[in-house]
């Protein structure tokens, strides 16, 4: 049984300090056993993290972290991935057009499967939600704590898996409320630190383990969100 986990942080391949190699080791270092990789709209650091948990105890569950709007704001979508859908060809091209901004791009690529409706020049979360689904995975409204109230309670509702209940910045009383609204919603949760550099002056972003999920918490988050247990 897993015993401490954190389900959001990023490497070098997005906006992290770490490579992906480095912030598995900083999770062993940490007592985390359990983490994914979720860079800014890539997955292609998440082998090399996989191959360092295999070597170390570590299991890495594959993950992104998608850019999204509703309506003026931006709202970050994790993904996780049942099995190697995070190589798609097709998912990589996605990703690296929605990093440059090339939203008509994605529309011709995935043609009558997704609906753009409500796209414009930004990619809705919506529509980041089913690209998301298209490659099967398990998604997560990450870090609501950083939304406004009424943006988030219109945001939940769309087709999510589940939500960050646990956050670095979360005071007490904004876990218990995340917690009770998945239980609410029949939701899973997770927990996430953010995690970006191990050596940062202000601390925008927590350190690995900084939160987490329990023993139970992990079982319930990786059965309920049909991933990889083993």
């Amino acid at each position: 049984m897993y015993k401490k986990g954190d389900f959001h942080m990023h490497s070098t391949c997005s906006d992290g300090g770490c490579s992906p190699e480095e912030v598995v080791l900083l999770a062993k270092k940490r007592n985390v056993d359990i983490i994914s990789l979720t860079d800014h709209n890539t997955t292609l650091g998440v082998n090399d993290a996989i191959k360092c948990g295999d070597k170390i105890g570590v299991k890495v569950i594959p993950g992104v972290e998608l850019s999204t709007r509703y309506n003026h704001a931006r709202v970050h979508v994790l993904g996780y991935f049942k099995d190697d859908s995070y190589k798609d060809e097709l998912l990589l091209k996605i990703l690296s057009l929605v990093k440059s901004h090339k939203i008509s791009s994605i529309k011709h690529l995935m043609q009558n499967s997704i609906n753009f409706n409500d796209c414009k020049d930004k990619l809705s979360v919506k529509a980041g939600i089913e690209i998301l689904r298209f490659f099967g995975a398990t998604i997560v409204l990450a870090h609501p704590v950083l939304l406004l109230r009424s943006d988030f309670k219109e945001i939940i509702k769309l087709n999510f898996d589940g939500l960050e209940a646990r956050y670095f910045s979360n005071r007490e009383e904004d876990t218990e409320y995340f917690i009770n609204i998945a239980k609410e919603r029949n939701l899973l949760y997770t927990a996430g630190s953010d995690f970006h550099k191990h050596n940062e002056m202000c601390r925008g972003h927590g350190l690995i383990g900084d939160v987490y999920l329990s023993e139970k918490e992990i079982y319930n988050f990786l059965i309920k969100g049909n991933l990889p247990y083993l």
